[in-house]
This record gives C-alpha cells, structure tokens and sequence, in this order.
C-alpha cells in the first residue's frame, strides 16, 4: 500500500500496557486479518490535532467508524483511553492509546477474512468520510488536511477548502458560509497554486452587534470583496514567510507579513497586517491554508462608512411601546413624532387608530403624507379620532404596502396592492416619481431593516372633504378587564383580600358608594343624568384630568388631547 506524501493520522496502541488484551498467537497466521486491524486505526488524508478538538466521528480506511469524546475529563476514543493525543511523525500524527479502537476483533474466532472495503487505498485514493459533530469546544482549529488530488487543479483547491471548513464545522462555519456564496472559484486558474487565510468564527463574531445594530456582513457587495481578499497566488508556508514580505490578494489588496521575536530561537509569531496567524499550516491540494483570529481588512471607520450607505441593513431595537406586534409600525411612528413640522397629523392619526393588526412585524412599505398634504385633503382639522375606523381606517391602510420597496422598484407603471385593498399606480412628473396624484417628496427613509418610507406631498384614496355643519367627535370605546393573562403569576392569597381581618377606617358610614368614570372627548360633555338629582351633594365632587397623547395623566394642562371626568355618586 502506497501512502505517497498523504498526511494521516494513526491511533496505536502503546506496546506492554497492561490493559492491553494479549494479541492471539494465530492471529498472525492471518495476513488478510491482520491487514484489517492496521486499516481500522487508520485514517488518511487528515492530521487530527485531539489537542485543540475533543468531540469528533470520523471514518477509517477500513471503514469503521470511531468516536472521540471526552468522559470527566478524559479523553477517549471508541471507549480506549487517549495516552497522548499528538506524536508527530513525517507527514503525520500518532494518537498514542491504552488499548485497541476495536478490541473484539483480537479474538481470531470472531474474525473473518472478508476483506473491509477500503477504496483505492492500494493506489493512495482515500474514501475517507470526516463528519465532526463537533469541531472544538472553543471554536478553534482542530486539523490540519489535504484532501485526494483531483485532476482539475483549480477545482481541486477549492475542494480540499472546503472539505477542510466542513470537517471543522464550528470553528469556521461562517466563513465557509461566506465562502459557499463567493464567486471566488471565478477568479482561480487552473496549473496555479493558492494560499487562502480563513477568519475563525470568532474573528466574525466580533463585529455582530449585542442586540441590535449594524452588522457589515449583511451587505453582499462588502462581504463578497473580503472573501476575495483573504486569497492569494501562491502556495505559502508560515516557515518560508520572511519578516517584510508582501502579496497581492486576489481582490487587488496588498497584504504585508512581519515575525515577532519571542526572544528563543524559533522564527517568531507570524502576523499578516498586523494579524496573528495561527501557529501550523494546513496544506491543501494545490495550496495552503491558515487561519486567523480577525477578519483582514475590517475597522471600525470601514464599518461606519458602509453603515451610513446601508442604512437598510440595520436591525432594530425592540420596543414594547406603542405596540409591541408591530415593530416597523412603532419605529415608523417615533421616527415621524420627532419631525413635529411636517409630521404632526400622521402622528396623531396613527395615535388612535387601530393599525397593529395589520402591519404586523416588519417588512413594509409606508407612503407618508406631510402635513400640508392633510391640509389640501381638509384632514388637518379633523379631530385626532377621525381615521381610528371605518373608511378613515382604510384611508390608513391604503398608504401601507407588504414588502420593503427601494427606489429602483418604482418604475414607471408598476402596480403597488395596500393593505387596504387599493391598488397604487407609479408613474413619472418632469423626472420625480409619483404614487397615484402624489409626488414623492423624500426617498428610501429606511426604518432599520423593518420597512421602508416615503414622503410624499397628497393623502391617497381621498377626495376633498367639504366641511360640515356639524362635526362631532366619533365614539371611542374603552373597554377595561380585570382578567389575568395566563402567563402572569396570580397574586398571593395573603395580599389579594379585599377587605382583610380589621376594619377600614377610610369607609363611609353609608355602605355601597362607588364611583363612575364618565369618558367625553372635548366639547362632547353629556348632560348631568336625571337620576343624579335626588343625591345627598348638591354639588357632586368632580375631578379632571388631562391626558397627553401617551395616554399617561399629565398636571399640565397644556399638554393634552382629551378629558377624563370623574363623578362620584352614592347608589340609588
């Protein structure tokens, strides 16, 4: 059998160790089987460093499969404890252990001769199957590979990558992502040699927002000229690297090497652009691999350009005000509320409507009227009620639309359906864009990744309203519960009495009194009830209080929408 140049890893059993099962003596008698032990505790094609990962499966040149995990803190594979866990040998690694991967088959009467299937291992092809399931515990570098030659050259380094990234899995998951996206085989010749520096996950990590942020990755373009930039032409290797070399990445970028003495007579820690290198290469067909711990070719002043341009990308806080089931609708609203010139009737509308229902999460489209577009459609008058439902909801809906439209969508003719069942047409006036009878003022106000508005100069699906005699305010109904949400902790029995074991001090003399809370819009107050006229007060106490658009009460009286009057009145 012909190993060539192969990298390989082999797990042996330490000789004279005395939980070692004795070999039987007829087992030598039996080339095939004996040919079948040494393939089982093989595998080719891989150096396993158990050093940095300690959960992998893989597969044997015999076939079989063997499970490395670690057991309080020991390390074992398919149940033979790990002795030590690299020896390195020319193009290799042993994994020195305390017994056989497969001690059953050291019993000749349970062996037999049928040979395993192997491949082409007689020939150096190896079949070898690397499925980790967990790469390391910390995300690192846990192999170093070379995976079978293959005719096409170019085809044949992007192969071994990315068979290497998905045996490591964890460690590098999000660059092999990347990678799988990238029109990077595009740029590779055939007859050439590469080396490719591969970014751990936590490099990536790095830049991902806590909560809620920008991410620069979310940007195809961006991403797809970094995955380009961590190759270059030529098959490097960290030993040969001289302190000062520079390479030109295959996106055009030029990449400057430097060693670090550590003061022994080792060449020194390996940095490109001011980047450590992971000490060791992992050579692949055709090329090289290493890996680092940050992303070449990203700060923070990259990031904040790219964020100013990709505004759209951008995910959002979330908010429990003023309605928790539709965020792009609340950050719409405090978008607007902070232009008061422009904006002060949308908002105050979208206040008192009953919207979240039907913009529910994010991905829309909202048409946004100023408000001198309500004063041409005679609405800036309207009190704050007037589109909470019916046809003045609908009004609402027919400026909302479902998905995230971007400037170059609205071309001439397209067909826009609300959510209030109208259709938008997009048409063109003198080079601007109009939506039906209205122009678009302002474009592409993102609201994070949620949504997308626009500004535009009319209300849609309105004619001029003629002012009436008469305009009162529409009915608004509060309905109170005292119910509890199944998902809230119900209140101790100890606390939750009414009345409790002593008397209360604070009660009348005359039992039964309650008090009614009577809701009236300003200008709309009822007349007193006839049934209040036989009361014990002549002059019934009344409080009121004033309420600002938060719904929260307020002491100043110019800051408010509406009143609340409360009348307390003893029972009939």
């Amino acid at each position: 059998m012909t190993l060539r140049d192969e990298p390989f890893t082999i797990f042996a059993p330490e000789n004279g160790n005395e939980t070692l099962p004795p070999a039987e003596e007829g087992l030598l008698t039996h080339p095939d089987l004996v040919k079948r032990l040494l393939l089982d505790h093989i595998v080719l094609g891989v150096k396993i460093d158990l050093q940095l990962s300690s959960e992998l499966t893989f597969s044997t040149l015999g076939g079989r499969t063997v499970q490395v995990q670690t057991v309080n803190g020991t390390l074992y594979a398919n149940g033979a404890r790990v002795l030590q866990q690299r020896v390195e040998v020319p193009h290799g690694i042993l994994v020195i252990l305390d017994n056989y991967l497969f001690p059953e088959d050291m019993d000749v009467t349970n062996m037999t001769s049928t040979p395993s299937v192997v491949g082409d291992s007689m020939t150096g092809e190896s079949l070898v199957k690397v499925t980790a399931e967990a790469a390391a515990e910390n995300n690192d570098v846990a192999v170093e590979t070379t995976a079978p030659p293959v005719k096409n050259s170019t085809g044949g380094f992007l192969e071994s990558v990315t068979q290497v990234l998905s045996f490591l899995k964890s460690g590098v998951k999000v660059f092999r992502q990347f990678l799988a996206k990238s029109n990077v085989s595009h740029l590779l010749m055939d007859g050439d040699e590469y080396t490719v520096f591969v970014p751990t996950d936590h490099a990536f990590q790095r830049w991902h927002p806590i909560d809620w942020g920008f991410y620069p990755f979310s940007v195809p373009e961006f991403t797809e000229t970094i995955i380009v930039n961590h190759f270059v032409k030529g098959n490097l290797h960290q030993d040969s690297i001289k302190d000062g070399q520079t390479a030109m990445t295959l996106g055009g970028q030029e990449i400057t090497f430097a060693r670090k003495s550590n003061g022994g007579s080792s060449p020194g820690v390996l940095t490109v652009n001011g980047v450590q290198v992971v000490k060791g290469d992992t050579p692949v067909s055709d090329g090289n691999m290493m890996f680092l711990g940050e992303v070449l070719f990203v700060d923070d002043e990259i990031v904040k350009k790219l964020q100013q341009s990709n505004r759209d990308k951008e995910t959002a806080p979330l908010l429990a005000f003023p309605w928790m089931r539709s965020q792009f609708l609340s950050h719409a609203f405090l978008m607007l509320e902070k232009d008061p010139d422009r904006f002060t009737h949308i908002t105050r509308f979208l206040n008192l409507a009953d919207l979240a229902p039907h913009i529910a999460g994010k991905g829309y489209t909202f048409f946004v009227p100023t408000d001198k577009a309500f004063e041409k459609a005679e609405l800036s008058t309207r009190p704050d009620n007037f589109l909470s439902k019916g046809e003045g909801l609908q009004i609402l809906l027919n400026h909302f639309v479902k998905g995230r439209l971007y400037s170059k969508d609205l071309t001439e003719g397209k067909q826009l359906h609300t959510l209030g069942d109208k259709v938008i047409s997009v048409g063109n006036n003198d080079g601007g864009v109009m939506v039906n009878n209205a122009n678009i003022l302002e474009s592409e106000i993102f609201v994070y990744n949620l949504g997308t508005m626009y500004y535009i100069d009319r209300v849609l699906f309105v004619d001029k309203m003629q002012p009436t005699e008469s305009n009162p305010l529409l009915e608004v109904a509060h309905e109170w519960t005292t119910e509890i949400p199944d998902d809230v902790e119900g209140i101790p029995s100890e606390i939750a009495d009414e009345r409790g074991g002593l008397p209360d001090l604070l009660e009348e003399e005359e039992q039964g009194y309650n008090s009614t809370a009577h809701y009236h819009e300003e200008n709309d107050l009822e007349d007193e009830p006839e049934e209040y006229d036989d009361i014990n007060y002549n002059h019934p106490e009344t409080i009121s209080h004033k309420i600002n658009s938060t719904g929260l009460i307020q002491d100043d009286p110019e800051d408010y929408d509406g009143n609340v009057t409360t009348t307390i009145r003893p029972p009939r």
